[in-house]
């Protein structure tokens, strides 16, 4: 009579399992929302975002364009989960802790693996293989001391600036420096290029850099976000740097006269 009851029991517990258990079809129709949401946000993000009008002073780079998308994809991966039906659960309290070590790894581990592979700001910059041509001084760029100047992690000058003319991978807050030294001399009127590039590295609120989509060519008196870089840099340069420091980046900046800068082939 036991056995029979308890056989019961567990029929009975079987069929309201199967019966909780979806369908595939009943999963799919469960999922639909959160696909078509991460559809829609990366279409808003690659097709929405980077048509925004320069007028407006916002522009999103492909870092930020491939961070937005991961952080969207992932919230639709996270809510087609939510909505996927009943998973097995852990059988023990170690396998409970590994599921929560894993689900962090994962999230916070590749945030930071894709920071370090894209993000120019996780890393020092690597110069290209190829060298650039020979300046007046028998130097290529590259060869320059205020090139170690710029690349030392004590001043920071990558981590807003990039030298893409030299495969210099810096970061993107402000204009590429490509072509500092040609842009230096159109920049103040009446001002040698010299001049320019040593107010502009000690006192950068003197003089705002205009964006390459402006049409401006000349530096601003005043920042204004849909025609100038804002002034992110940090005071005190000159009492940072030796004489001799900055000197040689200000050689280094006048030595690069690159076809173009970074901004101008994405505006």
């Amino acid at each position: 009579m036991t056995d029979s009851r308890n056989a019961a029991a567990a029929a009975g517990r079987g069929i309201e399992q199967a019966a909780s258990t979806p369908t595939w079809r009943e999963r799919r129709r469960r999922v639909k929302g959160p696909v078509i949401f991460g559809a829609a946000a990366l279409l808003v993000i690659w097709g929405g975002l980077p048509r925004l009008p320069v007028a407006w002073g916002v522009h999103f780079g492909t870092p930020y364009l491939t961070f937005f998308s991961l952080a969207m994809v992932g919230a639709a991966c996270f809510f087609m989960l939510l909505n996927w039906g009943p998973l097995r659960q852990p059988r023990s309290a170690i396998a409970t802790f590994a599921s929560i070590l894993l689900v962090y790894v994962a999230t916070a581990g590749g945030m930071v693996a894709f920071g370090y592979w894209y993000y120019p700001q996780f890393e020092t910059p690597k110069l290209a293989a190829t060298q650039p041509a020979a300046g007046p001084g028998g130097k290529g760029a590259v060869e320059k001391p205020g090139k170690e100047v710029f690349l030392s992690p004590q001043f920071g000058c990558f981590a807003c600036h990039t030298i893409e003319a030299l495969g210099i991978r810096g970061g993107q807050r402000g204009p590429d420096l490509s072509a500092a030294g040609r842009q230096a001399e159109v920049r103040k009127r009446g001002v040698s290029a010299e001049d320019y590039l040593r107010e502009a590295i000690v006192d950068p609120w003197a003089c705002f850099t205009p964006l390459p989509a402006s049409g401006l060519v000349e530096c601003q008196a005043a920042v204004n976000p849909a025609t100038t870089y804002p002034q992110m840099m940090p005071p005190g340069a000159k009492e940072r740097m030796s004489a001799q420091e900055l000197g040689d980046l200000i050689d280094f900046l006048k030595s690069l006269r690159g076809a173009g800068e970074r901004d101008a082939g994405r505006n």
